[in-house]
């Protein structure tokens, strides 16, 4: 070793540093695979082949495929829901026409009980007379 070196890397403490040694290379007899051997090697067989030359490859085809029968099954069932609820206010509209004609009726019992006329007759049958005096004053004496 040489002696320069050897006072550099005792230091302080006089204690020799270790050098990390650098990693050793593979030999030239073993040739790794690039990446680009990889991916071919790795790539899925023959992708299918539409019309026009567009290539497609099974699981996506496989994708688009159960998206578009999500889609559609989706879309029905917002059209059940959509006629349901149309039924439904249908019923409700209905409902509330009878509610309001039922309303309107007793009101109109109420209103020929309670009219002018009717009080009037009731009144003189009775025994009681029709006049514009009235009666005196009443004042809520203190206790």
């Amino acid at each position: 070793m040489n002696t320069r070196y050897r006072k550099r890397a005792q230091g302080r403490r006089g204690r020799q540093r270790v050098r990390p040694q650098a990693p050793r290379r593979a030999s030239a007899a073993v040739r790794w695979p690039t990446w680009r051997e990889l991916a071919r090697t790795n790539q899925p067989a023959e992708p299918w082949t539409l019309e026009g030359g567009v290539r497609l490859p099974v699981r996506r085809l496989l994708a688009y495929v159960f998206l578009g029968a999500l889609a559609f099954t989706l879309y029905v069932g917002h059209v059940y829901a959509t006629r349901a609820a149309l039924e439904e206010v249908q019923r409700l509209r209905r409902e509330q026409l009878q509610l309001v004609l039922r309303y309107n009726r007793l009101r109109g019992e109420v209103d020929r009980a309670t009219s002018p006329a009717v009080v009037y007759e009731r009144a003189r049958a009775l025994g009681l007379t029709e006049g514009f005096t009235y009666g005196p004053v009443v004042i809520k004496s203190k206790p």
